[in-house]
Parts: C-alpha cells; structure tokens; sequence
C-alpha cells in the first residue's frame, strides 16, 4: 500500500507546530517570568525549544517549572522541575516529535 501522509505534509505539520511557539514562563520560587526562546533546532521531524536562564539574580532560587506559550498568553507544553538555580546558566529543553497516522476509510 502506497504512503498516504507525504513528506511535504510533515514538513507543513512541523513548520505549522514551530511558528505557535513565542516565549516562555518559568515558574521561579512560585513566580512566573517570562523569557525568551533561547534557541531552536529543528532534525527531520523532531523540533527542540530551549529556554536559557542565566539571571544572576535567580541564584539559590528554586525551579519548579517551565511553560511554552503562544503569543496570545496560551499554554502549549509544560514540563515539571525541581532544580536550585547555581551560579551557572540553566537550559531547560523541550523536545516534539512530529508524526501523522492516517485511517483509510474503504
């Protein structure tokens, strides 16, 4: 059976999925600061966001969380943490893997 899904529909699902993310909110010590994306990598269908912390500020603070957010304000993806903020920067990554199932009908 020939493959329904073609390669440009994933290359459309993981350019369309990339262009939602705008910054994120970092839950620091129970206060939300928003940053921006550090950086993006994009490997066949898999996308990577990476949010960089180096305030200076935020050293011995607690990291409970990060959120990737829209540019209305939305959630698009959490991840849980439980770090102490070092004198160091801290990359917090989120990773998607793109994939597609199509169900023929007959």
């Amino acid at each position: 059976m020939a493959e329904v899904i073609q390669p440009l529909m994933l290359d459309y699902a993981v350019t369309d999925t990339d262009s939602h993310f705008d910054h994120a909110l970092v839950n620091i010590s129970g206060e939300l600061v928003e940053y921006p994306i550090h950086n993006t990598v994009i490997s066949g269908r898999t996308i990577r966001k990476y949010v960089f912390l180096n305030d200076s500020e935020m050293i011995g603070k607690q990291i409970l969380g990060a959120s990737l957010m829209d540019d209305q304000g939305r959630t698009l993806a959490n991840q849980a943490l439980n770090v102490i903020k070092n004198d160091r920067g801290f990359l917090i990554g989120f990773e998607f893997s793109i994939k597609l199932e199509v169900k023929t009908i007959v």
